[in-house]
């Protein structure tokens, strides 16, 4: 019954906890259901518009911060509804094995960022996927919704954004592609969802329009709102669909205030708004007190719900809305007055090239008073569309010709857009608006409002119509008819040249005086053509060409001189907040064109100014100002932006945000921009220098810009130190410096003539870190694939490698060549480097390391050709392995020939010949992977061929399902050649295979053991994506290095010495793991595996685990585990081995709980095969003894613990209603062994004492977990593991039974934990005397 009281008064006391806790613990705030989720922070912490499909900020925000969803610690309350295997859900791209989905999300660009997906679904029929979020109410009409999508457009028909209001379904957006590649942006205007607490769903579907949409919009509630993100898969694709960063941008009302600031409005409901915002045809208030009739009575509004109203048309414009019209792809979805797409709205239907003109009434002079005009416009899916407004004067005898107040041009989405002009004329007036639609484009007007300043002319008769001489000075003349000897339509007549739009802003004068050239970014504003540079801005920023008069003296370089400039300046527009002005389309130019501009930059933390190139859709930041308070200085400052070789077309871009309404003087301007050198014909004498150290510049090699990953020219500092002198310059990439979502950056070399046919070029890269990617070398040639030369994937260890490849050229006047180094970013955690490049005529020597991945290295196969190289990735490979050895997987590469007797008859032979090895100054050891069919093939020879032949080793075995290491040791002070020969067997199907050969310092390892001088010797570190995709790595205590590591090794003891080693800190959650794998070792009856390892993690902090585990044809067996208990020194381990069949040991890093900063390192690997280890001697790793009295003294104690640990076992036992049973057996020693089920519960089985218990490190994750605790020193324990056959590679499998494995170590002791499932057998000592072996239940 102690139990049970204990278990009561426990309950009472939480009770009485709960029940005083209810009259002191202060309620959370409780916002009214009508302002949860309504984008405006009720609460202080903003915790009303949590799990809202975004998340507030932890402060109130400001209306430049938007509320956003990242995805990162949950779904911010989406919620996946469909109602097919096809599925969202919450992921992120390491979790995936090569799948069609993206390899890093947006947020961070990474492989541990997250996302939402839509799960691949192989089915015979369209899918839909649908995700909603919860209910959001009250979007302002300025509401903007952006994301990030990313897909594949084989994969997916179509891309749909739709919103539901009430019981009307409207379309924001809508493509059928192509798709980008990567992570596209879409921003849409949602428009204005009018009344009180009405609701609002936001669903992403992936879907075919076929399938109806279920929502839980209320009937009764006509302002409910639904926004639904469709993407339509094809039957016969997975369709992978994934979406991040969710943002809600400028989407809350404004707060009611008990007074408003000077000049503003005071709303009925009591917001304030500024007085542009009255009668302008947008509900801003939110209760539409701005549009009340009672104040707006006296403009002239037209909305076409009825007609034109007072306008009138010449020709082009229709009066259309969208419910049933949609006759283009970039039809308006809606209108502007109702946000409906029943609403009515106009719509230039005038062919691309002409003009529909549109005209007011004649309205009365406006001096003095402003006659204003505020109208909505629409331009999207076309960049040569264009809107122009002009004034035409009336009353004159010959009318003059009008003027051109407003101009707009180019893709501004699928927004209606604001705008407002003001007119001051001294004569009677029109307006004329213009709308000129490009190929494919819509020009649209909506919402045309007149002040009540502008007065109509009484009795004015109906215009006559724009046709005939008489009526040419009404109709505006945005184009003159040229004479039949001009030029085309698009072409630039100067002189007698005509030159093509594709020949303007090309960087080559055509023109005599350069007019081709003019408006083509380069300007100091003094003249009204600004260079070219157009504002394309929406929201309530615009950059205006202004006199320095205006504001104060603009500085000019050294002086203040007067003149114009670009600047920030207020604008009409309603949505976005930033102000964009660009160029027309440029390019091509070269690698060494730079822009070069004076600006003036002064904001808050949330405003910047940033120049942006934007090329086929995407947009790349190329320069940011730095933050105005970096700064003491307010002059103007001069810049130079490095733009490099880009493709026609591209356009330059300043984007700038700033709170001109804001506390403080805020300003952006820029002028005098410049581009130089820019044409991509010039060359220079160092364009043609392919050879460099990048000490001086970077000779012929630039930055490719097709994506936002770059390499950077930089010096040597800290881990970053170049091959040359360890201090100088080097090209470096980082895939995470700065965020970079692009698949990889580019490196290439100005276009070469070749001189010889063949030319050798080397260089020297470094590639290092836990999971870095793949750095490749390819040949580019026009109109030609490129040609892929060399490439490298993972850690190559930390520090310099040399590489060489022979350049092929065909000697013809014509032909030209680009050399391409691509750093691909399908690996994030590390970097890479290229120094050292050189160029001489002739072949290069053989490389020292050969995957066969790019090309056959220059081996040639002797007589008939017989040695192939192949991979199995369709499958259909006649003979071979399934996979080759560096991948490991069917997409890889090697070298194979054919054994079978109707190719190569028995006793007969096929040769492999490397291309010649230059001489060698020390001892080496040749390495390569081989590969034997089960059927004998015969014997595999190495020569070496230096001045005579010799041979070196003979290969005659079975062979497998595994890829064998072999060694040779080369001394050669001559060149020499490597010579492998295949001598048949006379089976049929039967084969030979190579991969993987290297050449390193230093004489070969024994099997299984490293010292980690001159390398990893046999060990393999393959990242395998099921465990995260990460890496050992090998370094030296000395070299510079971004991931901690030990300052010594063992084997030297010195910084110069090398380990192999892991920083546990890269790895994320999820069971992630990083392994060390062991060539293929023989059956053995008993062995010794012997090595040095180093834990550096911080006090309390034993976070990093280092397990041992041998991988056979049945699975995995764990032999020895260890955390983090000893810290900062090499401790020593041997290990007792005996296996029935071929293994490899597996060294396995992982964590023990959360990331925490710490290597793990290994030194010394020794394996002795045939040999029983020996009782290890007292060594640097070893604890100090402890005396005499304080060891018998810790014995009684330990032993008292025992007694009582073994009384309360016994009355825990007999609870649990388990036998408690003696051994019978006593005396004899060895294993009793208790099973632990694959699925399911373990059994009651007889076992040591509970002080033996031991955890694997898999018990935390899948079943009842044994908690460590530190044995006495002298206490030793033998135990071994079991796991299941799940996620082994396949080179792991063979056929045999389970070995049985034993080691002596100092390690933990452990007792039982929570209850659950174990996936492993599990056996354990018996040690100690019967009366202390006890039978163990499973806790349920």
């Amino acid at each position: 019954m102690y139990l049970h009281s204990h278990l009561l008064s426990t309950l009472v006391l939480f009770i009485a906890a709960q029940s005083l806790g209810k009259t002191w613990v202060p309620s959370h705030c409780r916002s009214p259901i009508g302002a949860v989720c309504n984008f405006v922070c009720d609460c202080g912490d903003c915790s009303d518009e949590a799990q809202c499909g975004f998340h507030g900020a932890s402060t109130i925000p400001s209306m430049s911060i938007p509320f956003s969803c990242s995805f990162e610690q949950d779904p911010c309350g989406w919620q996946d509804i469909s109602t097919s295997g096809y599925s969202w859900l919450r992921d992120r791209a390491g979790a995936v094995l090569d799948g069609p989905g993206p390899r890093s999300d947006h947020t961070h660009g990474t492989d541990l960022g997250w996302y939402m997906a839509v799960g691949t679904h192989n089915g015979k029929e369209a899918s839909t996927a649908t995700l909603r979020s919860p209910v959001m109410r009250e979007a302002a009409p300025t509401c903007e919704l952006r994301l990030w999508y990313h897909t594949a457009s084989r994969d997916v028909a179509e891309l749909r954004l739709e919103l539901t209001h009430g019981v009307e379904t409207l379309t924001l957006w809508q493509s059928s592609g192509p798709w980008g590649p990567g992570w596209q942006e879409l921003a849409v205007n949602t428009g204005r969802v009018q009344g009180d607490f009405k609701v609002s769903r936001v669903v992403f579907q992936a879907g075919h329009n076929g399938e109806g949409l279920g929502t839980d919009l209320d009937p009764k509630d006509p302002s409910s709102l639904q926004v639904t993100f469709s993407a339509t898969r094809n039957a016969t694709h997975r369709g992978a669909v994934a979406l991040d960063d969710v943002e809600f941008r400028d989407c809350g009302l404004p707060r009611p205030q008990a007074s408003c600031p000077l000049g503003q409005h005071h709303c009925q409901n009591k917001a304030c708004v500024e007085p542009h915002q009255l009668c302008d045809g947008e509900d801003n208030c939110g209760d539409r007190s701005d549009e009340d009739p009672l104040i707006c009575s006296h403009h002239m509004a037209t909305d076409f719900e009825t007609g034109l109203g007072p306008w009138n048309q010449l020709e082009g414009w229709t009066r259309n809305h969208s419910a049933g019209s949609m006759v283009s792809p970039a039809w308006p979805h809606r209108d502007h007055s109702r946000n409906s797409a029943y609403g009515f709205f106009l719509v230039s239907v005038a062919k691309p090239g002409t003009t529909a003109v549109l005209f007011s009434p004649e309205f009365q002079a406006s001096v003095p008073y402003n006659c204003s005009l505020t109208f909505y416009y629409y331009l999207h899916g076309s960049e040569a569309s264009r809107f122009q407004l002009f004034l035409q004067a009336q009353g004159l005898n010959t009318p003059p010709d009008p003027v051109l107040l407003r101009s707009h041009h180019g893709e501004l989405g699928t927004a209606w857009v604001r705008d407002r002009v003001d007119i001051q004329s001294a004569q009677p007036f029109r307006i004329l608006l213009a709308g000129e639609t490009g190929p494919g484009g819509i020009v649209g007007l909506d919402d045309l409002i007149m002040s009540n300043y502008c007065k109509l002319v009484p009795d004015v008769s109906t215009v006559q119509s724009c046709s005939g001489s008489e009526a040419l000075a009404l109709c505006p003349q945005t184009s003159m008819k040229l004479p039949l000897e001009a030029c085309e339509p698009g072409h630039l007549s100067c002189g007698e040249l005509c030159v093509p739009p594709e020949q303007l802003c090309d960087f080559q004068q055509q023109c005599a005086e350069g007019e081709d050239e003019h408006k083509c970014g380069t300007t100091d504003f003094e003249s009204a053509s600004a260079g070219g540079w157009e504002d394309m801005s929406i929201g309530r920023l615009q950059w205006q060409r202004i006199a320095a008069q205006n504001r104060k003296l603009a500085r000019d370089a050294d002086r203040d001189v007067p003149g114009h400039f670009l600047s920030l300046q207020k604008a009409w527009g309603q949505l976005r907040s930033e102000a964009r002005a660009r160029t027309p389309a440029l390019g091509p130019s070269g690698p060494r064109c730079e822009l070069h501009m004076a600006y003036r930059f002064h904001s808050h933390p949330q405003g910047f100014l940033a120049l942006v190139v934007v090329e086929n859709g995407f947009r790349e930041l190329v320069w940011q100002a730095p933050s105005s308070s970096s700064s003491s200085s307010k002059g103007w400052t001069v810049e130079k932006v490095l733009l490099g070789a880009r493709h026609r077309p591209f356009q330059l871009e300043f984007v700038g945000l700033v709170d001109l309404e804001g506390p403080g003087q805020q300003w952006a301007e820029v002028d005098n921009v410049t581009m130089r050198d820019c044409n991509p014909t010039v060359t220079t004498e160092s364009d043609r220098e392919v050879s460099c150290n990048f000490e001086r510049d970077s000779c012929s090699w630039h930055t490719g810009h097709l994506t936002d990953a770059h390499w950077h020219r930089v010096k040597s500092r800290g881990s970053e130190y170049d091959h040359t002198t360890g201090q100088g310059f080097l090209m470096f990439l980082d895939p995470m410096d700065p965020p970079a979502r692009g698949q990889g950056a580019l490196l290439l070399t100005r276009p070469q003539v070749p001189l010889v046919p063949k030319e050798c070029l080397s260089f020297w890269y470094h590639l290092y870190g836990p999971q870095i990617g793949t750095l490749r070398l390819a040949m580019k040639k026009d109109g030609e694939e490129d040609t892929l030369l060399w490439s490298r994937s993972g850690t190559h260890g930390n520090r310099w490698h040399q590489a060489w490849v022979t350049l092929h050229h065909q000697l013809e006047a014509s032909t030209k060549y680009q050399l391409l180094f691509e750093g691909l970013r399908d690996g994030y955690r590390g970097t890479m480097a290229l120094d050292d490049m050189a160029v001489r005529p002739g072949p290069c020597w053989a490389p020292k390391s050969c995957s066969f991945e790019d090309s056959d290295c220059g081996f040639s196969p002797g007589g008939l050709g017989l040695w192939k190289r192949q991979s199995n990735a369709s499958g259909q490979a006649p003979w071979g392995p399934w996979t080759d050895h560096t991948t490991e997987t069917a997409q890889g590469h090697y070298m194979v020939v054919d054994t079978s007797p109707n190719l190569l008859p028995k006793g007969h032979v096929a040769s492999l010949t490397s291309e010649e090895h230059q001489p060698l100054t020390q001892p080496a050891c040749l390495t390569f992977w081989y590969h034997l069919s089960l059927h004998n093939p015969g014997t595999l020879r190495v020569h070496l061929e230096e001045s005579t032949r010799r041979q070196e080793l003979s290969i005659s075995a079975h062979g497998g399902f595994a890829w064998r290491l072999g060694s040779v040791n080369v001394q050669a002070g001559q060149t020499w050649r490597v010579v492998f020969e295949a001598v048949a067997a006379g089976v049929e199907h039967s084969y030979m295979a190579l991969d993987d050969l290297l050449l390193q310092d230093g004489p070969c390892a024994q099997p299984g053991s490293c010292d980690f001088e001159s390398g990893l010797c046999g060990w393999s570190h393959l990242a395998w994506p099921s465990l995260g995709a990460y890496s050992w790595d090998w370094s030296r205590g000395a070299t510079p290095s971004r991931y901690p590591k030990p300052t010594v090794d063992h084997t030297l003891g010195t910084e110069a010495g090398h380990f192999a080693f892991f920083d546990t800190s890269v790895l994320g959650p999820g069971g992630q793991k990083a392994w060390l794998r062991s060539e293929p070792l023989p059956a053995t009856t008993a062995s010794c595996l012997h090595f040095w390892y180093f834990m550096g993690f911080p006090e309390h902090f034993y976070k990093g685990e280092l397990r041992v585990l041998l991988s056979s044809a049945q699975g995995q067996l764990a032999v020895w585990a260890q955390g983090g208990h000893l810290r900062h020194q090499w401790v020593q381990v041997q290990i007792e081995v005996s296996n029935p069949e071929e293994f490899q040991i597996v060294f396995e890093a992982t964590l023990g709980g959360q990331p925490a900063l710490g290597p793990i390192a290994l030194d010394d690997v020794e394996y002795l095969a045939g040999r029983h280890c020996q009782q290890p001697l007292p060594s640097q790793g070893e604890r100090a003894p402890v005396s005499v009295p304080i060891a018998v003294g810790g014995a009684l104690l330990f032993f008292m613990f025992l007694v009582l640990l073994g009384l309360g076992g016994r009355h825990w036992l007999q609870k649990q209603r388990c036998p408690f049973q003696r051994s019978t057996d006593a005396a004899t020693s060895g294993f009793d062994n208790i099973l632990f089920n694959a699925v399911g519960t373990p059994r009651c089985g007889q076992v040591g004492d509970s002080a033996s218990m031991l955890n694997d490190g898999k018990a935390r994750s899948g079943g009842p977990g044994l908690r460590k605790r530190r044995l006495a020193p002298s206490l030793h324990v033998q135990t071994a593991f079991q796991q299941p056959l799940s996620n082994i590679p396949p080179s792991f499998l063979g056929s045999s039974y389970p070995p049985r494995i034993h080691h002596q170590q100092l390690i933990d002791q452990t007792r039982p934990g929570p209850s659950g499932q174990l996936t492993q057998h599990l056996a354990l000592p018996r040690f100690f005397s019967s009366s202390s072996i006890w039978w163990l239940c499973p806790l349920v």
